[in-house]
């Protein structure tokens, strides 16, 4: 059984026990599947804790500092080399442009709340000025009246950065949440 972690296109062989697995234009970064994690039930991801979590993701952040790549969903697994590029090759084309989009970017995520709960117009240009400062954007549901994931060019991080700290000063009546440079998430697939 082996994890499946991203999709790249670059063939530089990765540092053991992670390897490439050709899928077409594409290949599959892969781990064999940790013996010690505990499955819930036949076919489910497994269980996943914070630590497990937190070294998945440093491993990511290692790697894209390589390579463009797709993050690929936690815990998911197949059976053998043949199983994971049979579930990319499909793909391969859309995942190559994909790669395309991404290379050379981070996602950056903004969480911005009004201070006192209430929602108001401020987030919207909160929004508005991120957006101008990156890539793309991605509105995400959630319970804030701003939740977006930004992709932004790796050498630009720190001028969004910055951005960011001059809107928490334009706008003291926001709380403004600024996470990352994370692998590009929010960007793994197509735009809608």
């Amino acid at each position: 059984m082996i994890e499946l972690l991203a999709i790249t296109d670059d063939a530089t062989p990765p540092q053991p026990p992670l390897r490439l697995v050709p899928a077409g234009r594409v290949s599959v970064l892969v781990a064999p599947a940790g013996d010690t994690e505990i499955v819930r039930a036949a076919g489910e991801e497994p269980a996943a804790d914070a630590d497990a979590l937190w070294q998945r993701e440093s491993l990511l952040e290692e790697l894209m500092r390589e390579r463009a790549l797709l993050p690929i969903r936690y815990g998911t697994r197949v059976e053998d080399d043949d199983a994971a590029a049979a579930a990319v090759a499909p793909r391969d084309a859309e995942l190559a442009a994909a790669l395309d989009r991404v290379r050379g970017a981070v996602e950056v995520s903004v969480r911005a709340v009004a201070g006192d709960g209430s929602v108001t117009a401020e987030p919207e240009a909160v929004h508005e000025r991120l957006s101008a400062v990156a890539r793309e954007h991605d509105r995400l549901d959630g319970p804030e009246p701003l939740r977006a994931a930004y992709l932004v060019d790796a050498g630009a991080v720190d001028h969004f950065v910055a951005t960011v700290r001059e809107l928490q000063h334009q706008h003291p009546g926001l709380s403004i949440l600024c996470t990352g440079p994370w692998p590009p998430y929010s960007f793994a697939e197509a735009p809608a």
